[in-house]
């Protein structure tokens, strides 16, 4: 191999180790150095994720092996990045005994979970099905980062009943923001950057490589540790099929 071409090779290696990974098909968005935890569902399965909830099955991801159409990890044309997305469904009555709402989610501990002071950066995609219905009752959660308590989650993202994605939560000092439409049908590429903190921490989102919500000081923390969720979580009173996938879920850290 000729100096010149051996320069250019490890030239395009170095910035390649050097250059922040970006959000899943999006516009280059600058995000931590250190992967902490990948929920991308590259396994075909949900085995990344600790613990699965549906109406059917709640326990250990690992020991999730039941069909079912309210979540499944599909292929295909039905995927944004790599081989695999997740696809989360809801129908009217898709309540688990144990829970307040009607729920389709997957939890992640040990590395997904933050402690105060803690930087991250949460980059994933969502696709919302070209008939997901207007949100009526009080409540869809798509994501949590929820506390160590029963309480609601202190920071989430949820759909408004206009079709709006925000970034909202239940700790003092959360204030709802604007992200922008969910574009049903269409994959939307998100990143969420977050200091965590019950009273210093702050919060910022990019819509596919655009910043729609800046900076902010907000309370994001109610308890000593937040945890990750995403799937659907929604009040009992919807009555309509919600469909939406989930891809490239990766957490980093500075």
């Amino acid at each position: 191999m000729k100096r010149g071409v051996i320069f250019v090779v490890l030239t395009a290696v170095l910035l390649s180790i050097a250059t922040p990974a970006s959000a899943a098909g999006s516009t280059a968005v600058a995000v931590g150095g250190r992967v902490v935890f990948v929920g991308d569902f590259e396994t075909n399965d949900f085995t990344q994720w600790s613990q699965c909830q549906n109406r059917t099955f709640s326990g250990s991801c690992k020991s999730h092996h039941v069909e079912f159409y309210g979540m499944r990890v599909v292929g295909g044309t039905a995927v944004h990045q790599g081989h695999h997305a997740a696809r989360f469904e809801l129908r009217d009555g898709d309540r688990p005994r144990w829970s307040a709402g009607e729920r389709t989610e997957v939890a992640r501990y040990g590395k997904a979970m933050v402690k105060e002071g803690d930087e991250r950066w949460y980059q994933f995609s969502l696709r919302f099905s070209r008939t997901f219905p207007a949100v009526t009752g009080r409540y869809l959660l798509v994501m949590q980062w929820h506390g160590d308590t029963d309480r609601p989650p202190p920071m989430s993202l949820s759909v408004r009943s206009n079709g709006q994605l925000v970034l909202a939560g239940n700790a003092v000092g959360a204030p709802t923001k604007v992200i922008g439409d969910i574009a049903r049908g269409q994959w939307v590429d998100y990143v969420v950057h977050v200091k965590f903190s019950r009273t210093h921490g702050w919060a910022e989102v990019w819509r596919n490589g655009v910043k729609t919500v800046p900076l902010h000081v907000r309370a994001n923390m109610d308890s000593a540790t937040n945890y990750l969720k995403t799937g659907l979580y929604r009040d009992v009173h919807e009555k309509l099929t919600a469909v939406m996938w989930v891809d490239g879920l990766r957490v980093t850290a500075p």
